[in-house]
């Protein structure tokens, strides 16, 4: 060994710190390979539940159009019994949106249109037809496929 100087160490001897030691999985950070696989699986996850919501939402609408042209259709159908009931010999073929006072409320009303066709059975019965359906095309006309509900009903004089 060599002769020791005054501050105890030779020239060429270092202090040599304690030894380093392993980090820690958790504090070196993800590779690259992680954070595709990450990636890849959330996509396989996310996009099939993205596409199941937006089929509900899509759902959603037409059956909220459907509930509401029934309901309306099933009032229409009311107002025309109650027609026949003041005049049996008026006639009712026509093909006409809601009444105004209904759109002034809610203009999503606006797009849902009524067809009603009164039959002559005999002198004292008449059939009703009313065709409802939500104007999808913004034509003023129902077509064969927006046709949503159709009731019918007899009504006879008395």
């Amino acid at each position: 060994m060599r002769k020791l100087k005054k501050n105890g160490f030779t020239p060429l001897e270092t202090i040599q710190g304690p030894t380093p030691e392993k980090k820690p999985r958790f504090l070196t950070g993800f590779t690259l390979v992680e954070i595709l696989a990450s990636v890849l699986v959330m996509t396989v996850v996310i996009v099939p539940l993205m596409i199941y919501g937006a089929g509900n939402l899509a759902m959603d609408v037409e059956i909220r159009q459907k509930i509401k042209c029934q309901m309306l259709t099933e009032a229409e159908l009311e107002r025309m019994k109650e027609r026949l009931r003041i005049s049996f010999s008026e006639g009712f073929t026509s093909k006409s949106r809601w009444p105004t006072n209904l759109k002034k409320r809610d203009s999503s009303y606006n797009h849902y249109l009524v067809d009603r066709t009164v039959t002559v059975v005999t002198s004292t019965l008449k059939m009703i037809e009313i065709s409802g359906g939500y104007d999808t095309d913004k034509n003023d006309s129902l077509g064969t496929d927006e046709t949503m509900v159709t009731l019918a009903t007899q009504y006879a004089k008395r």
